[in-house]
C-alpha cells in the first residue's frame, strides 16, 4: 500500500517494531509512504489485530503535515460504507501522531493488476464496488485524489476495500491547491499532473486508468514519474483497450474512453453517472455490495472465542462500520426508523441507537414490504431521504431489495440480507 522512503532510514522504522503506543502493540512493518509508516499492531483490550499509520513530527515546518493527518483521520472516520476501510481510533504521543485502522491480510488490488489481464466480469465486481465508495465519499465532500491498485484492499477476493485518503480535499472551496501535484503519477489525472485545481472527476480518471490495467494487463501510457510519458497523458489520446484486448465490449471501451478525457468537463459529469454506466453493461448488473466475511489472521488462539459469532437466521440488517446485526421481526411489513414518545406508531426496528439520531433517520422512515416478488423498500417522506446502492428512492414507490443492497437512511448505511 506505501512506497519505501528513501529518506527515512531502516533502523528509525525498525525501532517502532516491539514498542507500545496509545496502548496498541506494534508487531511488524505493513509498509511506508512519504511522511507515515503503517503497522501491524496487536491490542489487547479487544483482542485483536489492527493497522497502525504513524506519523513522526520532528520540526516545526512538518506541523502542517500533523494538521492535514488529524484532519484525514476525522474526515475518514466518519465515513460509514462497506467498500471504505474503517478507522479505529486516532492519538497523539510526544510529537507521534497515529492512525488505527482495520488489518486487512488480503492483500491488494495491485496483486491482481500485476498479473494477467482479467475479465469485464471479475472486474466489474471489484471496480464497482469501489465506484459506489468514492460516490459515497463525494457525497460527504471528500476527493480521495490517490485512487490506485495499492490503495485498494481486498477482504476477500472479490471484496474491495478504499483506504488510504492521504490526500484527500474536504468540500469544494478544499479540493485541490493549484501549483502542486497531488497523488501518485502513474494513476494521477492530467489536471494533478499539471497541479491545477482537482475534485470529483480526477477520482474518476484514475478509477478508469485501475479499470483498463485489470482488463488489458498495461496501462494506456507507460508507468510514468518523470519526462514523456507524463506528456502524452497531457497531449495526447489513450489507446483503446481493445487495441491490447479485441475482446473488450465496445460499449465498455466507450465508457472507458470517455473517462480518460484529459479536458474533466468530457468525462462523466460525477462518479455516480461512471458506476451507473458501467452496471448496465452485461455482468455489472450482477453486481451487489455485500458485508465481507471476517479475515483469517494468525491471532491469538483467545480471540477465537470472540469471533465466533452465531450464523444470524433469516432477514436481517448489518450496521456498517460496527457490524451490528439487526434481526427483522417475523411480518411481511417492517417500518425502520427511531422510537419516540410522540410517535403515532413506534418503528419495529430502532436505528436510534445505532446511530440514527445523529445521521438524521426519521421516526417513520422506510417501509420494508415482503411481497411475492421478494423484499420491497419504500421510502416514508423521511426528512433526509432513503437510497438503495446510493440511488435516491422516491417516496412511495417500491423498490426491489435483494441480499447484499446497500440502503442509507439518512446517513446511516445498512446491508441487507435475506437469509
Amino acid at each position: 500500500m506505501y512506497q519505501a522512503r528513501e529518506d527515512q532510514p531502516e533502523s528509525a522504522v525498525a525501532d517502532w517494531v516491539g514498542r507500545k503506543i496509545g496502548g496498541y502493540a506494534i508487531d511488524s512493518i505493513i509498509g511506508r509512504g512519504g511522511m507515515a509508516t503503517v503497522f501491524r499492531a496487536h491490542q489487547p483490550q479487544l483482542d485483536r489485530w489492527v493497522a497502525i499509520k504513524i506519523l513522526q513530527v520532528k520540526d516545526a515546518d512538518n506541523e502542517l503535515f500533523l494538521a492535514s493527518f488529524r484532519r484525514e483521520a476525522k474526515a475518514i472516520a466518519a465515513l460509514r460504507h462497506p467498500n471504505i476501510l474503517t478507522v479505529y481510533d486516532y492519538g497523539e504521543e510526544e510529537g507521534t501522531a497515529y492512525i488505527v485502522m482495520e488489518y486487512i491480510a488480503g492483500g491488494t488490488l495491485e496483486d491482481v493488476a500485476s498479473e494477467a489481464p482479467i475479465s469485464w466480469s471479475d472486474a466489474a465486481d471489484l471496480i464497482i464496488p469501489v465506484g459506489h465508495a468514492l460516490t459515497y465519499a463525494h457525497s460527504q465532500g471528500i476527493v480521495h485524489c490517490d485512487v490506485k491498485p495499492s490503495n485498494i484492499l481486498l477482504a476477500r477476493p472479490d471484496w474491495p476495500l478504499l483506504a488510504d485518503f492521504g490526500l484527500l480535499r474536504l468540500r469544494d472551496q478544499e479540493m485541490g491547491k493549484p501549483g502542486m501535484m497531488s497523488g501518485t503519477p502513474t494513476y494521477a489525472s492530467p489536471e494533478q499532473i499539471m497541479g491545477q485545481e482537482v475534485g470529483r472527476r480526477s477520482d474518476i480518471y484514475s478509477l478508469a486508468l485501475v479499470l483498463y490495467q485489470l482488463l488489458t494487463g498495461q496501462l494506456p501510457f507507460e508507468d510514468v514519474s518523470l519526462g514523456s510519458p507524463m506528456l502524452q497523458r497531457l497531449l495526447e489520446y489513450p489507446t483503446p483497450p481493445s487495441t491490447y484486448e479485441p475482446d473488450i465490449d465496445s460499449r465498455l471501451e466507450e465508457i472507458l474512453m470517455r473517462a480518460l478525457s484529459r479536458e474533466p468537463e468530457k468525462r462523466f459529469q460525477d462518479m455516480e453517472a461512471l458506476v451507473t454506466a458501467l452496471s448496465e453493461l452485461p455482468e455489472g448488473q450482477r453486481v451487489f455490495v455485500a458485508e465481507p466475511e471476517p479475515a483469517v489472521l494468525d491471532r491469538p488462539s483467545s480471540t477465537k472465542a470472540l469471533s465466533e459469532h452465531p450464523v444470524t437466521q433469516g432477514p436481517h440488517l448489518v450496521v456498517t462500520g460496527t457490524g451490528t446485526v439487526l434481526s427483522l421481526p417475523q411480518r411481511k411489513e417492517v417500518i425502520l426508523g427511531r422510537v419516540g414518545p410522540q410517535n403515532a406508531q413506534q418503528p419495529d426496528v430502532d436505528l436510534g441507537p445505532h446511530g440514527g439520531i445523529q445521521a438524521g433517520v426519521s421516526r417513520q422512515h422506510a417501509r420494508l414490504r415482503y411481497a411475492a416478488e421478494g423484499w420491497l423498500l419504500e421510502d416514508l417522506e423521511s426528512t433526509n431521504g432513503t437510497s438503495l446502492n446510493m440511488a435516491p428512492v422516491e417516496p412511495g414507490k417500491l423498490y426491489r431489495i435483494r441480499s447484499g443492497d446497500v440502503i442509507r437512511c439518512g446517513r446511516l448505511m445498512l446491508v441487507f440480507f435475506e437469509k
